[in-house]
């Protein structure tokens, strides 16, 4: 399933669905768009974690040394930039 977002001719937004092929989202500004992918974000990635845990996948043996190396030193954390953000601003 994709998901692509359109400006209409009133400045607002439309998103096509390519799994209906039809518009899931009419007249919708900026906020609302981003409203609908984070839900639609948080769905997914729950879907996603849930599928892994169940999968119940074992650290192999010789990354376990790579655990207790990041144990002793701190786990990193993820960079401040969100993810996805592509350098470009909107004039």
């Amino acid at each position: 399933m994709a998901w692509r977002i359109e400006t209409q001719k009133n400045g607002l937004f439309a998103i096509w669905s390519t799994r209906v092929e039809d518009y899931i989202v009419i007249d919708a500004d900026a906020a609302e768009i981003e409203r609908i992918y984070a839900e639609k974000g948080v769905q997914v990635y729950l879907a996603s974690a849930r599928a892994q845990i169940a999968k119940q996948l074992v650290v192999p043996d010789e990354n376990e040394a790579r655990i207790e190396e990041s144990r002793k030193r701190g786990t990193p954390k993820e960079p401040a930039e969100k993810i996805g953000n592509t350098g470009f601003t909107r004039n």
